[in-house]
């Protein structure tokens, strides 16, 4: 049971790593049990779990929060670090918030518009004033 502790403890001190990060997205795919990854490279800061976050396409702008990150290089990360590459995961985000394209016959995600998006640290210009709701963004 100790064992266990002790993980608990190293991942709770690494998380709490905070500061600025930027993310820039090479794919996305959807994994059975665990939803949508964003896969990609972090291009400054440290991304961590739990982190409040936007995803940023084109001129769409989605507050979400990272609920996972992932690595080949390590099983069960915490955080990412500038110049890793991995995968995110992220809570608050509907389908209907991503770009989708006609193909035969359905609507799918538009993969191609998401490459060369950014998951972000949020900004402050991020979030809407209190009186505008804009249906989660």
């Amino acid at each position: 049971m100790r064992f266990f502790n002790r993980q608990s403890e190293s991942a709770a001190a690494q998380a709490d790593v905070v500061g600025p990060f930027q993310f820039r997205i090479e794919d996305m795919f959807t994994v059975t049990g665990k939803g949508r990854l964003f896969t990609g490279t972090v291009e400054s800061g440290t991304v961590v779990t739990g982190a409040a976050a936007s995803l940023v396409i084109g001129d769409s702008v989605v507050l979400v929060q990272v609920a996972r990150v992932e690595t080949r290089r390590r099983r069960a990360p915490a955080v990412l670090e500038e110049g890793t590459a991995g995968a995110i995961g992220l809570d608050g985000l509907r389908m209907d918030q991503l770009p989708t394209k006609p193909y035969g016959g359905q609507v799918i995600v538009d993969i191609d518009a998401i490459k060369g998006g950014v998951i972000r640290s949020r900004l402050a210009s991020d979030v809407p004033p209190a009186g505008d709701v804009a249906d989660g963004q």
